[in-house]
């Protein structure tokens, strides 16, 4: 089953229930699926796929559960998501996390947790919130918060902010 959001962006399950009442907007529950979107001014596209899901088709909002979402650039894998709960707000072209969320950007080789984080997927500008911890292969470190882009490429750390690089041996300082 798919289901068309918008001329971009498709909804694939194996179960979906669709809701309506009188009184209220109609929804859908879906549940193990996955939806897909394409940037096409940066050649990227993403899909996430979840355990559950709640559209609100008025509001055009995604309550997803256990998501996983995948973000390609010219095809090459180039950012994984995870979080336990993402809000996709398609109106304003952006997801939001929470939950416990980790980013692994493969182009930095950089692993960074952290509890909130807003992904404007169409401008490609991240925003993230709570202690953040990352893991690079050259640095280690924490932070307060953090601003970037989507492969991770360009960020910046926010507030209080400690770093160990490595040394030539490997060792940590």
């Amino acid at each position: 089953m798919a289901i068309s959001l918008n001329e971009r962006t498709q909804l694939a399950s194996r179960h979906a229930t669709v809701i309506s009442h009188a009184s209220r907007e109609s929804s859908v529950q879906v549940t193990s699926g996955q939806l897909i979107a394409e940037i096409l001014e940066r050649k990227e596209k993403w899909a996430l796929k979840f355990s559950a899901s709640h559209y609100d088709t008025e509001k055009q909002v995604a309550t997803t559960k256990e998501g996983v979402c995948q973000v390609t650039r010219n095809e090459q894998l180039v950012t994984v998501f995870y979080a336990p709960t993402i809000i996709v707000r398609f109106k304003e072209r952006e997801m939001e996390m929470k939950g416990g969320v980790t980013i692994i950007a493969m182009l930095p080789r950089l692993k960074v947790q952290l509890e909130t984080l807003k992904w404007h997927w169409e401008t490609g500008q991240l925003i993230g919130t709570g202690m953040v911890k990352f893991e690079g292969e050259q640095a280690t470190g924490t932070a307060d918060g953090l601003e970037g882009d989507t492969t991770l490429q360009r960020v910046s750390l926010i507030g209080n902010i400690h770093i160990n690089w490595s040394t030539l041996s490997g060792e940590r300082k």
